[in-house]
């Protein structure tokens, strides 16, 4: 099976790793932090508790005349609650095992246990604590005490007994949850600006969509494809410049249309393509083809000008299609007749071969449109046509002011005057061209003729079709 990858826009591309990255930065920061700081305030706790049982433990080695050993530790400890509020209970042992003093916040047990009896529970807290399978260990989450952190310090160095404080958790708890609620304030707020960044992505990706679909219309050939981006940032600048360029190749393509009409669809790329024009030629091997209408002065003397112009007009749209097709390069109208090269600007290794074909399918091409001309009771049109191959200069003649592409040499004169030569329907070709379409094209052999501006006759040949 085939599988498609996932296409994803260009604003969840910048969005997605941007708020994906803040949330784990996010959660990974309030972890770490909740983490750190209920270990710090567990540490700091223990350490209270510590030295709160040290401090009533020392009080009962120290000796005192005429009091008794644990009599100071007794008036300490009541005020245990007072000095620390986060104290529970504390419980002083002898060696035996006997509870010298004892004393329970009061205050905290009521907030721990809401409506009980408080005087019950007090009892039932130091019996828990004296019993031997009392609270050993650090109790977390919900029990009647709360959240519990029992510290037991014996009395050194003589073994003289120990010390139990119970330190509540409850307000290290409330203050740890109250840090995670901040981190998670945070981490929302970050979420937010995560948001945020999503708009703020959209407002700059979806202009670029309009002009990546924008270019993609151009890239179809669609010059009428202008974007719209109100921005006034580089963004709209960019589409301002856009529509500057979709706008010159419009003006470019009209240039070029326009220009087609006068010259080939070859010269014209030639032309437009180039950086600089300069009036120098080049010498090529082309065959140049002369066709001209047969009794065309008697046809002016009948016929309205108007009538003359839209005979032309309909006949030379016929004639130029053909050239076109077979890739030959129009290269002017002189009155009625009109020359067409094969082999310049456009170079093809058959072009003698094209040449001949063109002038095949113009004649047969001009006896479809007099058929219909006939029923629209005009007049018909007949043709003669001329072919001659050789070296020609090729290139733009004229000034700097007016040029054009042409060829020009011998071969001109002569495809000319043998076009002189041919009747109507007729096509007559010079030797090279003849050498050039032997075996391709059935032609005859006709009488040497002299031609003008020649000094020997001239064989020449007509293609049979």
């Amino acid at each position: 099976m085939k599988l498609f990858p996932i296409q994803l826009g260009l604003r969840l591309k910048l969005t997605l790793p941007v708020v994906f990255l803040i949330l784990v930065i996010m959660f990974s920061i309030s972890f770490l932090f909740g983490l750190r700081h209920e270990q710090t305030l567990r540490s700091e706790m223990k350490r209270r508790a510590v030295r709160i049982a040290q401090t009533a433990g020392t009080m009962s080695l120290i000796p005192l005349p005429g009091v008794p050993a644990w009599t100071l530790s007794k008036s300490f400890v009541p005020l245990v609650p007072q000095l620390d509020p986060n104290v529970l209970y504390i419980v002083v042992f002898d060696e035996l095992g006997k509870v010298q003093a004892a004393s329970i916040n009061q205050s905290l047990l009521k907030e721990l246990l809401k409506q009980e009896e408080i005087a019950s529970a007090e009892k039932e807290l130091i019996s828990e604590v004296t019993d031997a399978r009392g609270i050993k260990e650090e109790r977390s989450g919900p029990s009647r005490w709360g959240s519990l952190l029992p510290v037991e310090v014996g009395l050194q160095p003589d073994g003289r007994g120990k010390v139990v404080v119970g330190f509540s958790l409850e307000e290290m708890e409330r203050e740890v949850s109250s840090s995670r609620r901040t981190a998670l304030g945070l981490t929302l707020g970050f979420v937010v600006l995560g948001v945020v960044a999503v708009a703020v992505a959209a407002s700059i990706t979806q202009p670029i969509q309009v002009l990546v679909r924008g270019m993609e219309e151009v890239r179809k050939g669609n010059l009428a494809a202008d974007v719209e981006i109100p921005n006034k940032d580089e963004i709209g600048a960019l589409a301002n410049s856009f529509n500057f360029m979709i706008a010159g190749l419009r003006e470019r393509d009209r240039i070029k249309g326009t220009f087609q009409r006068f010259v080939s669809s070859q010269v014209a790329e030639k032309v437009l393509g180039a950086k600089d024009i300069v009036l120098t030629g080049e010498r090529r091997r082309a065959s140049i083809l002369f066709a001209d209408i047969r009794g065309f002065t008697s046809m002016s003397e009948r016929l309205a000008p108007e009538e003359i112009v839209s005979m032309l007009n309909e006949y030379f749209t016929v004639m130029v299609d053909i050239i076109i097709t077979h890739e030959g390069n129009l290269d002017k109208f002189i009155g009625d007749a009109m020359m067409a090269i094969f082999g310049a600007p456009l170079r093809h290794p058959d072009d003698p071969l094209r040449a001949v074909r063109t002038a095949v399918d113009m004649q047969r091409a001009l006896l479809e449109l007099n058929e219909e001309r006939d029923r629209r009771g005009a007049e018909a049109i007949y043709i003669g046509i001329g072919i001659a191959t050789g070296d020609v200069v090729a290139g733009n003649i004229g000034s700097e002011k007016r040029m054009e592409y042409s060829v020009i040499g011998d071969e001109v004169n002569l495809a000319a005057r043998i076009q002189s030569k041919s009747g109507k329907q007729k096509i007559l070709i010079c030797p090279e061209t003849f050498k050039a379409v032997q075996g391709e094209m059935k032609t005859i052999p006709l009488e040497p003729v002299m031609l003008k501006g020649k000094s020997h006759p001239v064989q020449i040949y007509e293609v049979v079709y």
